[in-house]
């Protein structure tokens, strides 16, 4: 699907616009803007614990951070563990989620991975949300775009350090 209002390429140029003149958290935000979801993150990984080096909730834009939580009660295990993109409209109907951790909470998720030049990942890009959301909105091509352009740009900040140490 394209970007309403905006081709892929247009919409990549206003996200490496933002991300140059603002910084990663604007050039998400402007990204998260371009589609109905409430969060938008880059979730990183730390042995058996996940959070998101970067985030932005469109409620609560002044919220930077989120508690960490165990890596597998997040649905960005199934981008890490499958090395490609993962969606769900609606978590409470999908089967593939069932007894998941976060399936009565975070009901709508479309994420990517985000690899290094080696291809390996260093973790994911994703929106989500507490109620149901439509994937096919996102421009999958465009979130493929800016993964690469986190990873390869070197815009991808470290696992949050002051959890980094507890998370052993």
């Amino acid at each position: 699907m394209h970007t309403p209002g905006f081709s892929t390429d247009e919409a990549f140029a206003r996200f490496s616009s933002t991300l140059q003149a603002s910084g990663v958290r604007a050039a998400l935000a402007g990204l998260l803007g371009l589609t109905d979801y409430r969060f938008i993150g880059i979730f990183r990984f730390d042995g058996d614990r996940a959070n998101a080096a970067v985030f932005f909730d469109r409620e609560n834009p002044e919220v930077q951070h989120l508690d960490e939580v165990p890596a597998d009660a997040t649905y960005c295990c199934y981008v890490r563990d499958s090395g490609g993109a993962f969606t769900t409209a609606n978590a409470l109907l999908d089967e593939r989620l069932k007894g998941h951790a976060a399936q009565a909470t975070v009901l709508s998720y479309c994420g990517v991975p985000v690899m290094d030049s080696a291809g390996t990942l260093i973790g994911t890009l994703c929106h989500y949300d507490l109620v149901p959301r439509d994937p096919a909105q996102i421009d999958m091509a465009l979130m493929l775009r800016v993964a690469s352009e986190l990873a390869y740009g070197q815009h991808v900040p470290p696992y949050p350090r002051h959890l980094a140490s507890k998370a052993l």
